[in-house]
């Protein structure tokens, strides 16, 4: 599907209807047809836009440094995504996002739309945007997206602290599946992170991205909002394999509990079957002529037993 938008005199976006003049197209899970239309009337490579189809897609850039009246430019970024994982639960993935500009049109492209795309068309607070100003538009994306993966880790963060709350009182593959389901999200989020970097150290060093101090400024606070994404990947993968130690200890010590207690239910149950089978044996034995004997019997058998099981209870086996 294909939206098109320019930015009105009071600074807000608004939709329009003719995609070839518009200031900016938004094309969300493109068709092939669309993608030939779009690259066709704009003339940059077809890879540009075909690029985001492909989930396992890497971040790039492309005549960055280039003027937009001189050559198209790109800058493919990965973005973080909040998807069901089937298991009623969510889990994190990445997606690309390409950012096309040309000579008067910045073209969003991406299989599904992320939130804060869909927050800057609908004008909502804290997203403004100008369509007009390419260069900060560009750098406007690359902030949100830095800023999503901030606010997913978060959500990452609570989730281990709530996992590992619930770790105190019982383990079951549920709990297993939702570490699984943590640790393969950090993957993503720790590669896509990695690999939209350098694009951010690029476009420190071109004079188009920061031609005046609130420009730069800016884009310093881009890069630093990157490096806190990066430093609070790294602490949540410490809290992970924290939390799998802890799992891993907890399940041993369960099952070696559940050794112990079984254990100690055979050794007391044994005890009436070695008695009962020494009494049974055709020699002389005490209490063979007594009436009675077999209660006598029963009763010896349950004092021994009741001993054993208070040493047991004593060394900590029940």
């Amino acid at each position: 599907m294909i939206q098109s938008y320019y930015t009105t005199k009071q600074g807000k976006i608004t939709h329009d209807i003719d995609f070839t003049h518009a200031e900016w197209l938004h094309l969300s899970d493109p068709t092939d047809d669309e993608i030939d239309g779009v690259v066709k009337h704009f003339g940059f490579p077809k890879d540009y836009l075909s690029s985001v189809l492909d989930p396992d897609e890497v971040s790039r850039y492309e005549n960055l440094e280039m003027k937009e009246s001189e050559s198209s430019s790109l800058a493919m970024f990965l973005y973080p995504l909040k998807v069901d994982d089937g298991l009623n639960d969510s889990e994190y993935i990445t997606r690309p996002l390409a950012v096309i500009l040309t000579a008067n049109t910045i073209i969003t492209a991406t299989v599904q739309t992320p939130d804060f795309i869909s927050n800057m068309i609908t004008n909502k607070p804290n997203y403004p945007s100008d369509s007009t100003n390419q260069e900060r538009f560009l750098l406007d994306i690359a902030w949100h997206i830095s800023s999503d993966y901030i606010s997913y880790l978060k959500e990452i963060n609570y989730k281990i602290e709530k996992l590992e709350d619930t770790l105190t009182k019982t383990t079951n593959n549920r709990q297993l599946f939702s570490l699984m389901a943590l640790q393969k999200s950090l993957v993503y989020f720790d590669t896509a992170i990695e690999s939209n970097h350098p694009i951010f150290k690029r476009l420190k060093n071109i004079e188009r991205f920061n031609q005046n101090k609130k420009s730069l400024s800016f884009l310093h606070d881009v890069v630093v909002e990157n490096q806190q994404a990066e430093a609070m990947i790294k602490q949540s993968n410490q809290m992970l394999e924290q939390i799998s130690a802890i799992f891993s200890s907890v399940i041993s010590n369960n099952l070696n509990n559940i050794m112990k207690v079984l254990t100690s239910i055979t050794i007391v149950l044994t005890i009436p079957n070695i008695i009962g089978a020494l009494w049974g044996m055709n020699v002389s034995l005490p209490f063979e002529d007594t009436p009675g004997a077999f209660w006598i019997l029963c009763l010896i058998s349950l004092i021994i037993c009741l001993v054993t099981v208070w040493m047991l209870r004593k060394k900590d086996y029940f």
